[in-house]
């Protein structure tokens, strides 16, 4: 038996980006946990400091997608939502379902357009397009706990590839099977990268193949041999596939045979932890009874789930179609979605995988050993009954926080049954009946009983979609607007948070200010409990120390407009997060606040000046944002209590006094040598 290649996901990917940082990404999936896809599968493409703790986890990545240069959004089957410990979508990603009939939306790929992390001498960072096709899912069991397999390709830059028309032609039709217009800012983006790659026609050079994508509607056995036919004949095969068909035969096994003539062919038997055969008897003694055909095992080594004799053994997920000859030393792979059923391989499912050819370092062999163990039970599983159990709806809402409305979207060609949603056992509303496929714009009250229940949790439940209730994930814009879930900073720590340089830095500044709650999740034990100690006056409570900050915002804001990064100043001076200008304004006029009122009028004539310097330097910006804008611009009025304040300490001196101050203050001073100029 030959050596399985074996490696880490998430290793893979990191190793294949070093020294470059993530632009944009497409995540496509059949089951989808959102929780743990922030938690645990974000982090890995997201080179930045996280806390232990899972809860702040979340709060240090709303940071660090502020400042990514373009957007990360995820593709899932409506159907296949999961719900786990590690709770529901939290961060400013867009999460958009599919609806596949009459199957199921099945791709597991991964597209990441990622750029160096330094520019050259021209200022251009060099791009390159990353595309995975693998077989797990967005769950913990696909990313931790089964084995799973993964074909990774790379495209530079204005490369000539074959793969360009087929990646294109996939992620266009995406584009236009997502019923939400969801905007799609990454998936364009990864279109725009791929426009400029050339074309390469042959199918193969030097008599190699060169990768092909596979995306269905057409039937796998026609694709492969289209691609890859007079490579495939004659061979000896093997295929992984966890799930088969409820048949009495496997159709796409005798097809395969009949239509690729391979020499010998071996089947992966998938069994349950009691050594059950997890297909039909009559399937399992149809295949038994093919000429040249054998079940097949993985070696103990690669399926158990420890070191020890007694650990368990991981469930195998991974699909793959393996030909390969001896003489001459060759192997083709096809590896992606494609279960070893007639949804998987006649284009009823949304399928993709990759066909590559590799060459073996030595003379190939079979990777499965013959299993000789008749089972004595057989349990039909299918991954179908995982996507029932979970549910599924053609309901989508839609929250937007920057302007506090809700809209319902009925993804049929017929209007909707009546309907209720609920969350946490909180009845929220019903819809006697939504037009089909279009967006209805929900009642105020509705619309804030949403918006409250969404700083908790982005899941719900939909009655009346079919006979069990069905999860549905809301979509939410306009993130920058939603309130901060975890952690509230005083006045004073948010102009420190400002000043400091490092991700290193925040990264330790916010732990050691997070409250209790944000650090009795997983991963809190790991994380310390003592306070950064700070004397009662220091340098950041006084007026160097706002000046201080506020330059420091203001820097960051300049050159993230100049980098084109609008996201992250949209979060700096309209959002509702715990480091956001309004929130600052927030904290430094409320009773809890220790700052006097000479300390508040400072830091609000700052605030004014930021402002003015921003609306003047980038007008088409500020205009852009007219509401938020206006709407930071009369809270700004409304703190003008405070110098009514002080100016009635004196009246007779201190208005007069005030009116010179603050004529001063919003006067940039002009470098010296300009002034001597």
């Amino acid at each position: 038996m030959a050596d399985v290649p074996r490696a880490v996901l998430s290793e893979q990917f990191q190793e294949r980006m070093k020294a470059r940082r993530l632009r944009s990404a497409v995540f496509l999936t059949f089951q989808f946990d959102s929780g743990f896809f922030e938690q645990e599968v974000l982090p890995v493409f997201i080179d930045v400091p996280l806390s232990h703790a899972a809860i702040m986890r979340v709060v240090h990545l709303e940071d660090a997608l502020r400042t990514l240069p373009g957007h990360i959004a995820v593709y899932y089957d409506a159907n296949g939502l999961v719900s786990s410990d590690a709770g529901s979508a939290k961060l400013d990603i867009r999460r958009i379902p599919v609806q596949h009939r009459p199957g199921v939306f099945h791709p597991k790929n991964v597209f990441l357009l990622v750029e160096a992390d330094e520019p050259d001498d021209d200022g251009h960072r060099a791009q390159a397009l990353i595309a995975a096709s693998l077989s797990a899912n967005l769950t913990r069991t696909g990313w931790w706990e089964n084995v799973e397999a993964c074909h990774l390709e790379e495209i530079e830059d204005g490369d000539k590839t074959r793969l360009k028309e087929d990646l294109a032609s996939f992620l266009e039709g995406l584009r236009r099977r997502a019923p939400a217009e969801a905007g799609h800012l990454a998936l364009r983006e990864i279109l725009t990268f791929l426009r400029r790659a050339e074309t390469r026609l042959q199918k193969s050079s030097s008599g190699q193949l060169h990768p092909h994508f596979y995306a269905g509607p057409e039937p796998v056995i026609d694709f492969l041999d289209r691609t890859a036919g007079d490579l495939l004949h004659n061979t000896y095969l093997e295929i992984i596939s966890p799930y088969f068909d409820d048949a009495a035969e496997c159709r796409p096994l005798q097809a395969l045979i009949e239509r690729f003539q391979p020499k010998e062919v071996r089947v992966f038997l998938p069994r349950s932890s009691a050594g059950h055969a997890l297909c039909r008897r009559e399937l399992y003694h149809a295949v038994r009874a093919l000429r040249e055909v054998s079940w097949g095992h993985l070696s103990r080594d690669i399926v158990q789930l420890g070191r020890s004799d007694d650990a368990g053994e991981r469930f195998v997920h991974a699909k793959v179609y393996r030909f390969f000859t001896q003489t001459p030393k060759r192997e083709v792979y096809f590896l992606g979605s494609a279960n070893l059923t007639a949804p998987g391989h006649q284009g009823q499912n949304l399928e993709t995988g990759f066909l590559v050819e590799v060459i073996p370092p030595r003379r190939p062999d079979f990777w499965l050993t013959i299993d000789k163990r008749t089972p004595s039970e057989f349990e039909v599983h299918t991954e179908g009954e995982d996507a029932a159990k979970s549910g599924g709806t053609r309901l989508n809402l839609r929250y937007h926080w920057d302007r506090a409305a809700a809209e319902a979207f009925w993804d049929a060609r017929t209007p909707s049954p009546e309907l209720r949603i609920e969350t946490r056992n909180i009845e929220l509303g019903r819809f006697s009946s939504l037009p089909p496929r279009t967006w209805t714009v929900l009642s105020p009250e509705l619309t804030e009983r949403i918006g409250e229940l969404l700083k908790e949790t982005s899941l719900f439940l939909v009655h009346g979609d079919g006979e069990a209730p069905a999860m549905l994930l809301v979509q939410e814009e306009g993130m920058a607007a939603k309130p901060s879930l975890f952690l509230q900073l005083s006045a004073a720590d948010i102009l420190r948070y400002w000043a400091l340089l490092t991700p290193a830095q925040r990264t330790a500044f916010l732990d050691t200010r997070a409250p209790e709650l944000a650090l009795a999740g997983p991963g809190a034990d790991l994380v310390a409990r003592s306070r950064i100690a700070l004397e009662e006056e220091t340098f950041f409570d006084r007026f160097a120390g706002f000046f201080h900050s506020f330059a420091c915002m203001e820097r960051a804001t300049r050159e993230a407009l100049a980098a084109g990064r609008e996201r992250e100043v949209d979060y700096r001076l309209f959002g509702q997060k715990y480091d956001s200008l309004g929130n600052l304004l927030n904290r430094v006029t409320s009773d809890d606040d220790r700052s006097t009122d000479v300390d508040r009028y400072v830091i609000i004539l700052c605030a004014r000046q930021l402002c003015l310097e921003i609306k003047r330097d980038h007008p088409d910006y500020w205009s852009g944002h007219a509401g938020a804008a206006r709407a930071l611009e009369q809270r700004l009025g409304e703190l003008s209590v405070i110098r009514q304040r002080l100016a009635e300490q004196n009246a007779a001196e201190l208005p007069a006094f005030l009116d010179w101050f603050e004529r001063r203050f919003m006067q940039r001073a002009a470098p010296l040598k300009d002034a001597e100029a």
